[in-house]
C-alpha cells in the first residue's frame, strides 16, 4: 500500500511545477461585439413571425444593405402593409417603402425524375435614411 501512496506524491510534485510554455490562444481574448451592433430582437412581436420567414442573403442583397434596403422571405399571402408593420415591430426601425416580388420556383431534376422547387415571395424593405438593421448582412 505504501507504494501507491508514493506514486501519488510524485505525480503531485510533477503537476505542481509551473508551466513554462502556455497556450497562446488561451491568453488572447476575442473582441466582443458591441451591444449597439448586434441585432436586437424584441420579445413580444405579436404575429410578425407569421409574416417574416427569414432574411434573404445573396450578393445582391448584401449590396442593398449598404443603401438601407433589406430583403426578407415572407409568407405568400402577406401584403406590403403587414410586412411594414412586422419589420418596424421586430427591428425597431422606420420603413419608408416596401416592394414585393413573387418568385417562381425552378424546375429541378433528380435523376430521371423532374421536380420543381417551391414558389416563394420576397419583400424588399427600404428604411429611413441613416437607419440600419445591425447584424443582418454585415461582414458577409
Amino acid at each position: 500500500m505504501a507504494l501507491f501512496g508514493l506514486r501519488k506524491d510524485k505525480a503531485e510534485k510533477k503537476s505542481s511545477k509551473p508551466k513554462k510554455e502556455e497556450n497562446v490562444l488561451e491568453l488572447v481574448e476575442e473582441p466582443t461585439a458591441k451591444k449597439s451592433e448586434a441585432a436586437v430582437l424584441k420579445d413580444n412581436t405579436g404575429s410578425a413571425h407569421r409574416v417574416l420567414r427569414n432574411y434573404h442573403l445573396s450578393e445582391k442583397t448584401n449590396q442593398f444593405s449598404a443603401t438601407g434596403r433589406y430583403v426578407f422571405r415572407v409568407a405568400p399571402n402577406t401584403n406590403k402593409i403587414e410586412v411594414k408593420k412586422a419589420v418596424e415591430k421586430v427591428y425597431d426601425v422606420h420603413v419608408v417603402k416596401v416592394n414585393m416580388v413573387n418568385v417562381a420556383g425552378k424546375s429541378r431534376r433528380q435523376g430521371r425524375i423532374m421536380g420543381r422547387t417551391q414558389d416563394w415571395k420576397k419583400a424588399i424593405v427600404t428604411l429611413k435614411t441613416g437607419e440600419r438593421i445591425a447584424g443582418l448582412a454585415e461582414g458577409v
